[in-house]
């Protein structure tokens, strides 16, 4: 993500929507290793 851009979605909630963001990506990617490890 580029600086301007950064600046124009940046909201009091940016943190929150950050922290969101990159828990969710973990549990994805978590999701698909034990899936993948488990049903194959």
């Amino acid at each position: 993500m580029t600086a301007p851009v950064a600046g124009l979605f940046w909201t009091p909630y940016a943190d929150w929507i950050y922290t969101v963001v990159s828990l969710s990506g973990l549990v994805l990617i978590t999701w698909l290793v034990l899936g993948r490890s488990s049903g194959s």
